[in-house]
């Protein structure tokens, strides 16, 4: 100990008769601490050492902090005996706070189940920086002056007092760069119809995990229907014998609604699909494609299905999930077609391919052209019936039909137009020339297609593959339906296909990364038809009202003469029926948008097999690109959070 004194007493040579006790005050070198480091008793008549005494002469040094009130009552004891008493400090400055970052110390294991109630750590607070004091009143600044690092605490945890930590919900601890937090232990779908964990058999703490203790921290979470006994428990079991925790454990299922099916219309006559092979590795036929849809006059041709009502389900907190009804099917007994049963069923009156699209049920004339569509037959253009083709539609020629097309070979880089079906025994091979495409009103079904331009009403089937070039030009596939390939390990390469209703395939993409984009969308050839019509109905509107005015138009054609007086009266005649089709236009627009609504959430693209990288999903106006093959997926809208979810088959 130093010397600390602010009035120093010389040690006289020959003390006098009477004097008070007196004492010397030493320092530690940081000047923290103080102790007495020498002592003269009083003399003669002098007042003797006291506690008081003590206190003046701290004060009279200079010393301003407090005095420990019992190390002074036993310094003055000690030095009353004459003892020694130099280790004792009677007064102490105030040491400064060095900054402290906020600590975590858990009594769980990372990454394992921990339960409501379960204590999982403690949490030590941050230390702020703080100045201190010395004996004599001076600042002592922090050797650490920065700010701390705080930590927090989210999730289902609570934090007491004393920084203990306590899960009040079930969940998987985790630390993070801010903290720590408890992460769900069961996720659920978005739908609220599946709950899913992964399962270890012992919790964070070490204990055992029970069958009947997931159910309770089920029960917890509000989950009380479909929970999964037989497979948690097989979980356990097997997280217990491998020493590992079981990832995506099933461990409730709700009862998913039963939407009511659509009315539908069976057509009896004829099947015109790819056969079905016997197994998943044998080969399909191609050769024996099944009947095409051809009637006899008084043949029963069609039966229309009424739809059905939907049977509710109920999610895995046992609320009630609604169900849709079916809607029922508005269809037409069209040309050479007679309704029967009260509209049940249909009949033929001539001989004809029977057509089936936009509402109606049509018997037509068939023209049979025994080979190929070539120089030798040049284009061609029907105005009413089909057409069946005994070969090929070579490059460069034209078919327009208002009927079906069935081809018996393959169309090469040609043009087919048809109001029904498109249906090609052989393969669609196209050399990405804009002028060459099929339109179909109705579905499109082929072996295969290379490079394909196709828009179809209705469905589109392919057996084995759709290749589209690598470039992505001249490959387009847009179905008002479906787009399936039905081989086994049928392939879309490349290119780009357009659906309302939804793709399934094998494979999508390749292992070499060709761009491939898939696209769920309502805007299929119907409703573009609709919207060019109503854009032209609109422009020929404000023409009718340029030109002739908005009264009768008989002021504006007695002022005219020649062509415009021609176009005048033309515009004069059309013009009342302009805005009753705008309505009608507007309002069937409006039923698909809701429809295309309707039947979104339903909506997927299913790939069997494998997606590889280079595959773009986009849905809702959002993208989803593959960054790493998956395998088994399925992609979707989620309606209500307006993102494409992936899950797996």
């Amino acid at each position: 100990m130093g010397l600390f004194s602010k009035h120093a007493v010389p040690e006289p040579e020959q003390a006098p008769a009477d004097a008070d006790a007196r004492v010397r005050f030493g320092a530690s070198p940081d000047r923290m601490m103080v102790n007495v480091s020498r002592y003269v008793p009083a003399q003669g008549a002098g007042k003797p050492l006291t506690v008081d005494l003590l206190r003046r002469s701290l004060r009279e040094t200079g010393i301003t902090a407090p005095m420990d009130e019992e190390h002074a009552a036993e310094v003055v004891r000690l030095l009353l005996a004459g003892q020694a008493m130099n280790h004792i400090v009677v007064a102490r400055g105030v040491r400064p706070k060095h900054a402290q970052d906020a600590r975590i110390e858990l009594s769980a294991v990372l990454a394992r189940p921990v339960f409501p109630g379960q204590v999982v750590g403690r949490l030590y607070p941050a230390v702020q920086a703080q100045e201190g004091r010395d004996v004599a009143g001076n600042a002592v600044p922090p050797e650490d002056p920065r700010e701390p690092r705080v930590l927090t605490v989210t999730g289902g945890l609570t934090q007491d007092r004393d920084g203990v930590l306590t899960a009040k919900s079930s969940g998987v601890l985790r630390l993070t760069e801010h903290g720590v937090e408890l992460t769900p232990l069961v996720h659920v779908s978005s739908d609220k119809l599946q709950a899913t964990a992964a399962l270890h058999h012992k919790d964070a703490l070490g204990a055992e995990i029970t069958p009947e203790g997931m159910v309770v921290a089920l029960a917890a979470q509000g989950i009380s229907c479909g929970i999964q006994l037989d497979r948690i428990l097989a979980a356990l079991v097997q997280a217990r014998e491998t020493g590992k925790g079981v990832e995506g454990v099933l461990v409730a299922q709700g009862q998913a609604p039963v939407h009511g099916e659509n009315g539908r219309l069976e057509v009896l006559c004829g099947d015109h699909g790819c056969a079905e092979p016997p197994d998943e590795n044998a080969r399909i036929d191609y050769r024996d494609r099944g009947l095409f849809p051809v009637a006899a006059p008084g043949d029963t041709i069609a039966r229309l299905h009424p739809p059905t009502k939907g049977v509710a389900g109920r999610d895995i907190y046992g609320i009630v999930v609604q169900a849709r009804d079916g809607a029922p099917l508005r269809l037409v007994a069209g040309k050479n077609v007679e309704a029967q049963d009260g509209g049940t069923s249909y009949r033929a009156k001539i001989a004809g391919v029977v057509l089936t699209g936009k509402g109606t049920l049509d018997v037509s004339e068939l023209l049979t052209v025994p080979g190929d569509v070539d120089y030798g037959t040049g284009n061609i253009e029907l105005t009413q019936g089909s057409l069946r083709l005994g070969g090929n539609v070579r490059t460069g020629f034209t078919v327009k039909v208002p009927g079906q097309v069935l081809v018996e070979g393959m169309v090469e880089s040609a043009c087919i137009i048809a109001g029904g079906d498109v249906i090609v025994r052989g393969g669609i091979f196209m050399s990405g020339d804009e002028a060459a495409h099929v339109e179909a009103g109705g579905s499109v079904t082929a072996a295969f297609t290379h490079n394909a331009m196709i828009q179809a009403g209705g469905d589109v089937t392919i057996a084995l593959s759709m290749v589209g070039s690598k470039s992505n030009k001249g490959s387009r596939v847009t179905s008002g339906g479906f787009v399936r390939v039905s081989d086994p390990k049928g392939r879309i390469m490349g290119g780009t296909v357009v659906c309302a209703n939804g793709i399934e395939v094998f494979d999508a993409g390749s292992d070499r990364g060709m761009a491939t984009t898939l696209v769920l969308s309502h805007e299929t050839p119907e409703i573009t038809a609709l919207v060019k019509e109503l854009r032209e109905l609109k422009e020929r509107k404000a023409r009718a009202v340029f030109v002739l005015g908005e009264g009768d138009g008989t002021l504006a054609l007695a002022r005219l003469s020649g062509e415009r007086l021609a176009e005048a009266q033309d515009l004069l005649a059309w013009r009342d029926g302009i805005d009753a089709r705008i309505k009608q236009i507007q309002h069937t627009l409006a039923e698909l948008a809701q429809e295309h609504l309707e039947r979104v959430s339903s909506a997927r693209i299913i790939v069997r097999g494998t997606a590889y990288q280079g595959v773009a999903i986009k849905m809702g106006g959002h993208s989803l690109y593959v960054e790493r093959p998956l395998e088994h997926c399925v992609f979707s809208w989620d309606v209500q959070n307006k993102e494409i979810v992936t899950g797996s088959l």
